[in-house]
């Protein structure tokens, strides 16, 4: 459902001034990433900052405490009103928990979250900021499992979806409500 005509944007000039949240896919020897969420004049979503951290890609792994630590430097005064992160984070929920920080485990119900974003990408309801590379790539390479396809099964690789996993986890948890999709005013 992505499309960079429609879901890429290039200026950051229309986003409001608070309401941000941050969706965090956490993971040791597998990247960690955050995005910055906030809303833009037409109350469209954008994903308006990346971090992205992969022990596997030469940066070394990171300390709880060293996430935390690049995340307040990252988020460089911000106050996000939620950081919606993996539920499996046990360890860093806690080490942001202890910095005040207010977090909501995400929902990580995968086949109906990713639906959810098709959703939403289809109604133009989420964009993309260019300089958000990693998540952008992600977009382009996300693909499903052929073998378990052939087993009757829906399933995404997992392997450069650590992006695409924060945007899910952001998507169904913040945005969706109950009764189905809500049209963002």
């Amino acid at each position: 459902m992505f499309d960079g005509a429609k879901h890429i944007v290039h200026s950051l000039s229309g986003l409001g001034k608070t309401g941000y949240y941050v969706s965090c896919d956490y993971g040791t020897q597998n990247a960690t990433v955050f995005l910055l969420w906030c809303r833009d004049k037409e109350g469209k979503w954008i994903c308006c900052r990346e971090y992205y951290h992969s022990g596997r890609d030469g940066g070394g792994q990171k300390t709880d405490a060293e996430y935390a630590d690049d995340l307040k430097e990252w988020l460089d005064g911000i106050e996000p009103l939620k950081i919606i992160i993996d539920p499996a984070a046990a360890s860093f929920i806690a080490e942001l928990k202890k910095r005040k920080y207010k977090t909501k485990k995400a929902k990580n119900d995968v086949l109906d979250g990713i639906r959810y974003v098709a959703s939403l990408l289809s109604l133009e309801k989420i964009g993309i900021y260019e300089k958000c590379t990693h998540t952008l790539e992600e977009f382009a390479s996300y693909i499903w499992d052929e073998k378990a396809s052939q087993r009757g099964e829906d399933k995404p690789v997992k392997q450069r979806d650590h992006c695409a996993d924060a945007v899910r986890y952001f998507c169904y948890t913040v945005i969706r409500r109950p009764e189905g999709i809500t049209i963002l005013k």
